[in-house]
């Protein structure tokens, strides 16, 4: 028995194990995959496209294929690869920057200021991943069927209201990676480095006096309660994260072509756009949120913008470099994606 298959077996068992329902065995072949999605079920993204998404890959596959998804994850956010490349899961869904040195061309949406919205920006992030960074054969492994990206992130201060580059001085932000990092220090600020993954404690309680995220995101997460002012940035502050449906290469192959139609014409651009546009709707929620609570609301000005742009311009002669390294034309991909992302 390979070690593989041992896995697999073992990703089945504790699926089953967490109330996954085995279904009786059909009267035809239908093949079982496991799709872990570790983001809350409640959450727009898991009802609204995730698990509808399944469902409709079992519908194209005309029956063939089942999408088992776990009724908790498998495994913790940054496993997502692990789980998938050892056959525990099948597919997944998760952040390319936990392997940003292996799929960085792909990240090209975290240039900053690179695109208005989450819709445009993951459309653009399939559309350029297809015709330019696709080819670079970074995706050894696994089988991308998507991307997409989260909502423009946003200047949330606890402190003053950040209205332009010398209001920075001074101010703490909590800023998670190396290149948000050496943005804030190149715009004069005080970047102080951590996961991000309790921001409402670390602002509340003067660690940082503010950070960025999207809108949708930070008031989940109960930043309403710490933020006196809110600073709009076209494009978002920093760059758009981007995220990544893949399935193991090795499953994919193995899969009639009936199912694996299923899996890609049920993917791709559509889905991109589908779930960036929900990723948009969430930004808009989370605006009005702030709005309701009587949080000050302020609009980056041109000079601002500019003062941005240069401060992380280091991320985008970074990517081209990569890309062109490949042997891609860095120039023509970013011009294609941003033609993509405005349309």
């Amino acid at each position: 028995m390979s070690q593989k298959f041992t896995r697999r077996a073992l990703g089945a068992l504790t699926a089953a194990a967490i109330g996954v329902t085995a279904l009786a065995t059909p009267a035809f072949a239908q093949e079982e995959l496991i799709f872990n999605v570790f983001i809350p079920r409640p959450a727009p993204l898991y009802k609204n496209a995730l698990e509808p998404w399944a469902r409709a890959v079992e519908e194209a596959s005309n029956s063939t294929l089942k999408i088992t998804i776990p009724t908790s994850t498998l495994a913790p956010p940054a496993k997502q690869y692990d789980i998938v490349q050892d056959g525990v899961a099948d597919i997944s869904v998760a952040p390319l920057a936990f392997r940003r040195k292996k799929f960085g061309l792909d990240m090209i949406a975290a240039i900053p200021l690179i695109s208005a919205s989450a819709k445009g920006a993951s459309i653009a992030a399939w559309d350029t991943h297809e015709k330019y960074t696709g080819a670079a054969g970074e995706w050894k492994d696994f089988v991308p069927l998507t991307l997409f990206t989260l909502g423009a992130p946003a200047i949330l201060s606890n402190a003053d209201a950040i209205t332009g580059q010398d209001d920075l001085k001074g101010f703490k932000v909590l800023a998670v990676g190396k290149d948000k990092i050496d943005t804030w220090s190149n715009l004069g600020a005080t970047p102080v480095g951590g996961s991000g993954q309790k921001p409402f404690e670390v602002v509340s309680s003067g660690v940082a006096d503010g950070l960025t995220n999207p809108l949708g995101t930070a008031a989940n997460q109960g930043l309403l309660e710490a933020t006196k002012h809110v600073t709009l940035v076209p494009g978002g502050m920093g760059g758009r994260a981007t995220f990544v449906l893949f399935i193991s290469k090795d499953r994919f192959e193995g899969l009639p072509a009936e199912a694996q139609t299923a899996l890609t014409s049920t993917s791709g651009a559509a889905l991109a756009a589908k779930i960036g546009g929900i990723m948009d709707k969430i930004d808009g929620s989370g605006l009005k949120k702030f709005k309701d609570k009587g949080i000050e609301i302020h609009q980056a000005d041109a000079d601002f913008v500019a003062a941005i742009s240069e401060a992380g311009e280091f991320v985008t002669k970074a990517w081209s470099k990569r890309a062109e390294a490949a042997g891609i034309d860095a120039a023509a991909a970013l011009d294609h994606f941003r033609a993509k992302a405005a349309e």
